[in-house]
């Protein structure tokens, strides 16, 4: 299984996905010239391209989605310009949201990881989505948290679960802290196990976005819960 990374930071979960057996990182694309995970691309020996999308935008502000359809179009097309076909693309501290143009090139093969247990619900709606989800935790008297695995939709924070990792236990950090630690602790583990159980063929999605799991040969409905 192909995988290639989108990333906008330090492309933290990247150690975690290389190595595994059934799959292969075969590129990364950075939205930021100045990404810390340039440099980790390149330790690890990865092929690494740089679309700096605000020099894309230039004077257009960074909500215009008609001009991040156009980036999206580039993304594209500096992908086929590199020969990389993905079976997955892994955003991996990619700061953007994606329009349709690039998740249709994709279809349920996009996957996001964020720093919360989005099983959790209230009121009907995943509780801790967004940018602040990890001060939104700890505010809520939250003793531990946890990083999903997601199939990316056009709404943010709002896809097929996939893999929750294991518990990160509060201990008084403050939220920058906690968030840190996660990205070893709870973000590379879960992306790991995510990428294992799809080149192992173990995941399936409905029509309808329900996940299933194989486990001992029979399917079922539901995500991986890891834990210790």
């Amino acid at each position: 299984m192909r995988v290639l990374v989108l990333f906008s930071g330090g492309a933290s979960a990247l150690p975690f996905m290389v190595g595994g057996e059934g799959y292969e990182v075969i590129g990364g694309i950075s939205s930021s010239k100045s990404a810390p995970g340039i440099s980790r691309f390149k330790s690890l020996g990865i092929p690494v391209e740089v679309v700096d999308i605000r020099e894309f935008y230039g004077d257009r502000p960074l909500r215009d989605m008609k001009v991040r359809e156009e980036y999206e179009r580039r993304l594209l097309s500096v992908m086929e310009e590199r020969g990389w076909e993905p079976d997955v693309v892994a955003c991996s501290g990619y700061m953007y949201l994606l329009t349709p143009v690039f998740l249709s090139r994709f279809p349920n093969r996009v996957l996001n990881v964020h720093p919360a247990d989005l099983s959790i619900v209230e009121g009907g709606r995943r509780k801790y989505t967004g940018l602040g989800a990890v001060r939104a935790q700890l505010e809520a008297g939250e003793k531990e948290t946890r990083s999903t695995v997601h199939v990316m939709i056009e709404e943010a924070d709002q896809g097929p679960i996939l893999v929750i990792s294991p518990p990160l236990p509060v201990e008084g950090r403050s939220p920058e802290e906690q968030q840190e630690l996660m990205k070893v602790r709870c973000d590379g583990p879960a992306y790991r196990e995510a990428l294992r159980l799809l080149s192992e063929g173990r995941f399936a999605l409905d029509e309808r976005g329900r996940v299933y799991v194989r486990t001992d040969g029979e399917w079922k409905e539901g995500y991986v819960r890891m834990e210790g």
